[in-house]
Formats: structure tokens, C-alpha cells, sequence
């Protein structure tokens, strides 16, 4: 079979960092390498990055069966109008969506008119079953975890799921398929960026996550030969995309002496990890080290408070935060991370935050608003209170429901609350810092970037945007 995967444009992103982290599309590159280990055919299209329209790209390719990745809930409305535009260049493609957000939310694509099937969970097995299906009979019928439908009708859940996969058994990512992108992906400043997957899951269950549902609680893990031979493929920038890093220290420690067994080394690692594991493995955290010349860590620090904390069910404590930025830097370690502000905080909650990152220097950090994602249990459990429900407002920095201040204040004090982060052109870190390390060619599009991302502390930008009624001050007429 000739396979075409797709990254869609998700169209225009007006809020968050998603200018600075355009990465690859890992998921894909996983496919395509377990539908090649089966004699399929496969090229990949990242459509952020492509200048012709999907129609010539068909022309191009011809595939007999097309795969859009539908990640994010964003990325929904363009998966549906993708399918479309397949569908009316030749009806003879079978159309097939897949992905997080596809496989935890299908309901979001239930009218979607182009796509034939949904892929349930993971990708790599279902997508090769769907191939040899549709090769050997012409139907996906009965192939497990394929939601299919019959002509006209609705998406039916498929009577057996194919369940987790082991992922000592996957193939690594082909990584070739998105090269002639490879310029465009980035992290921050860091230009180009490769993306590794080490870990599949995560054990915890934070209160807004969809990670630890999508997964069932599981956490899996690549073997480490296949990990080094990634590590020695990519390039000397990386982005490791695990939900959990250093989840289980045993591993981690096999791992790191694997890697450290190789004679390469990269200029920049970043990985995401949980405070509570840093605070506690120092040992561990040493042995990463040499692995790279600059390391960032990734924490979703979430609440400056154990309240705040609890209702996100961390399981962690302040103090926890507090260590584990204190071990990370004495070990060398940038330290970065996000905090989640809840539309209940009043002006002592902003205030409390505002301390806590002065009192810890945390400036490297990013904040979004609490965010029902579809196909969480949190999700079904707010849909009493969410009054939008457009997916493409479910970027974490739109206002799904009325806050408890005034909408127009709340917006004045999140964006304040961006202007204390090194994202402030006119605060801590000056436009020139960001071009240190950037090549020449590459500095139109860092200032770009950063221009794009004044917008976070604009809050006018916010409410031109804001999709609920504006709230009036608790002092007007």
C-alpha cells in the first residue's frame, strides 16, 4: 500500500509558546517506520511548513490511504477540513485519523465527513493491521482498535482494542521522512531541533492530565539499545518529549550508562520531569549530566501553594518544588517549567505567585489556564460549568467558563504575571540575549518569534479574543 501521513496546520495559534516549540511530528515518524517494516510504502508532509495546498501534494503522492495525525484538540477543525478536501480529490482514499486527541476524544470528529476510520490508542500496530486489511479484502472491518462506520452511519467503537504495545519491540523512528523540515523545528532559541521518545506513559494522575487516561496508567518503556541508536541519529539539539522523565531509577540509570557508553554528546537536552523525582535523585541526575553541554528541565511546577497544589492532585508539595530547583541548579541544570493559574484566583492568588517566583528567581517559566481537555475525566466532569465549547479556544489560554474576577481584570493580572518572565523584551532578558547561538540565517525568524510573543502581555489581545460575556467591574452601575 502507498501510505501518505500528514501533519496538519492547526491554523492560526493566537496565544502560548506555540511558536517556540514547532517540533517534529514523532508520532508519524514512529508509523512510518512500523508500516515500512512491513513492506509499505510511506512519505510524510508536515503541512506547517509546506507552501503548496494539500491538492498538489495529492497530485504528487497518490496515496491509496492517508493518515492525519490529530495530537491536540486544536488541531481537530483542521483534521476535519483536511479529510474533506481529501475525500473530494478522490474518494477512493481511505482516509484515517489518529493521534491523542482523535483517539481520547473521537466524538470531536463524529461529523467529520472525509474520514473513514479513527485509530483508538497507540499507532504503530493498528496502522499496519489497517494496511494489510484494506490490501488483502479492501476493508478495515474487525481490525482492532479501528473505529469504523458504514456509509452514512456513525463511528462504532471496535469490538477489541489491540492494547498496549511492547515497546522493546518498536522500531525506531525514521527521522529521514521530515528532513527537508528539519530547519523549521525548534525549542526556544534552540534552532533546529530533534525530537526522542524514551517513555510512554505516566503513573500519576494530575487532575487536568489526559497523559496517565490516554495510557491507562501505564508507564512503558523503549529499550535502551533502540534509545542509544536514536541518541547517535539525531542532531545536536533535543527535545526528549517523555511525560515523565526519570519515572523509574533503575532505568533511568541503565539508560543513562547506555548513553554514556556512546561516544556522542549534544549541545542542549531538555526533559520534562516531576519535582518530586529531582528533589530526591541527585545521584541520578549527576549521571545524566555530561550527556549534554547545556540540560534544561521541563517541571509542571502548576500552584505556588499546597491548596493549589491538592486540587490539582500533584501528590507533591511546595517544599518539593523548592528542592528540586535547588538540586537542579546546584547540579547544573537549567530549570524552566510551567504554572497553571485557575479562573477562581482572586488578586491575593496572582500576588502569592508573583512572590513565589521572585523569591525563587523562577523567570524561565510559562503559565496557562486551567483547561478541561476533551476526553479527560475532569472534562466530563465541568461540562456543567464550560460555556465554549470551540476547540480551537482549548489552547490553555482562553477563558472556557466566567472567572471569579472581572474578565477584563483577570486578563490584566495574567498578562502582568507574563511580564515577569524572561518573554518580556522590555523586562529581565533584552531581544539581543535570544539571538546568542542563533545563526545568522536564523535570526528574521527568532525575532519573529519573539515579537509574536509580546502578545502574552497584552491584554487587549486577550479580549478581542475572549469568547464569554465581558464582566463588569463589582463597582459599576
Amino acid at each position: 500500500m502507498k501510505v501518505l501521513l500528514i501533519k496538519p496546520h492547526p491554523g492560526s495559534v493566537q496565544f502560548g509558546l506555540a511558536p517556540f516549540f514547532q517540533t517534529e511530528p514523532l508520532g508519524l515518524e514512529y508509523v512510518a517506520a512500523a508500516i515500512q517494516s512491513r513492506g509499505h510504502s510511506v512519505s510524510l508532509v508536515d503541512l506547517r511548513f509546506e507552501g503548496a495546498a494539500i491538492r498538489g501534494l495529492l497530485e504528487r503522492e497518490r496515496p491509496q490511504v492517508a493518515g492525519i495525525s490529530c495530537v491536540h484538540i486544536l488541531d481537530a477543525p483542521a483534521t476535519a477540513r483536511l479529510a474533506r478536501e481529501i475525500r473530494e480529490f478522490d474518494h477512493s482514499i481511505h482516509v484515517v485519523v489518529g493521534g491523542h486527541a482523535a483517539s481520547a476524544y473521537p466524538t470531536a470528529l463524529a461529523d467529520a465527513e472525509g474520514v473513514d476510520t479513527i485509530c483508538i490508542g497507540e499507532g504503530e500496530r493498528v496502522m499496519g493491521d489497517l494496511c494489510e486489511a484494506l490490501q488483502a479484502r479492501g476493508s478495515v472491518e474487525g481490525v482492532p482498535s479501528a473505529m469504523t462506520r458504514p456509509t452514512g452511519g456513525v463511528f462504532q467503537r471496535p469490538k477489541e482494542n489491540s492494547g498496549p504495545q511492547d515497546l522493546g519491540s518498536v522500531a525506531p523512528p525514521d527521522h529521514s521522512l521530515v528532513a527537508r523540515y528539519q530547519r523549521h523545528y525548534c525549542c526556544l532559541n534552540y534552532m533546529p531541533v530533534w525530537t526522542m521518545e524514551t517513555t510512554r506513559g505516566c503513573p500519576y494522575r494530575c487532575r487536568f492530565c489526559s497523559v496517565w487516561q490516554f495510557y491507562k496508567g501505564t508507564t512503558r518503556f523503549h529499550s535502551a539499545a533502540n534509545v542509544r541508536k536514536d541518541f547517535e541519529a539525531v542532531g545536536h539539539n533535543v527535545f526528549v518529549i517523555d511525560d515523565i522523565f526519570w519515572a523509574e531509577k533503575e532505568r533511568s540509570t541503565d539508560l543513562a550508562r547506555a548513553l554514556l557508553a556512546s561516544p556522542e554528546r549534544k549541545a542542549w537536552m531538555l526533559v520534562q520531569s516531576r519535582v518530586d523525582l529531582v528533589a530526591g535523585g541527585g545521584e541520578l541526575l549527576e549521571l545524566w549530566r555530561p550527556l549534554a553541554r547545556d540540560f534544561d528541565i521541563f517541571f509542571g511546577f502548576e500552584s505556588p501553594t499546597h491548596a493549589g497544589l491538592d486540587s490539582l492532585n500533584k501528590d507533591f508539595d511546595v517544599a518539593s518544588t523548592v528542592e528540586a530547583v535547588r538540586t537542579a541548579r546546584r547540579l547544573g541544570f537549567g530549570v524552566t517549567g510551567n504554572f497553571i493559574i485557575n479562573p477562581d484566583y482572586t488578586e491575593d492568588d496572582f500576588a502569592a505567585l508573583w512572590d513565589f517566583l521572585d523569591e525563587h528567581k523562577l523567570y524561565r517559566v510559562g503559565f496557562t489556564i486551567l483547561t478541561p481537555l476533551p476526553g479527560t475525566h475532569y472534562f466530563e466532569s465541568m461540562r456543567e460549568k464550560v460555556e465554549v465549547f470551540d476547540w480551537s479556544l482549548y489552547d490553555l489560554h482562553h477563558l472556557l467558563w466566567q472567572p471569579r474576577l472581572p474578565a477584563e481584570k483577570f486578563f490584566e493580572l495574567y498578562c502582568e504575571t507574563w511580564r515577569r518572565s524572561v518573554l518580556h523584551l522590555g523586562g529581565r532578558k533584552k531581544w539581543w540575549s535570544w539571538l546568542r547561538g542563533v545563526r545568522p540565517s536564523q535570526v528574521p525568524r527568532m525575532m519573529r518569534i519573539m515579537m509574536r510573543t509580546q502578545r502574552l502581555m497584552d491584554p487587549r489581545a486577550y479580549l478581542r479574543d475572549h469568547r464569554l460575556p465581558c464582566s463588569q467591574p463589582a463597582d459599576a452601575p
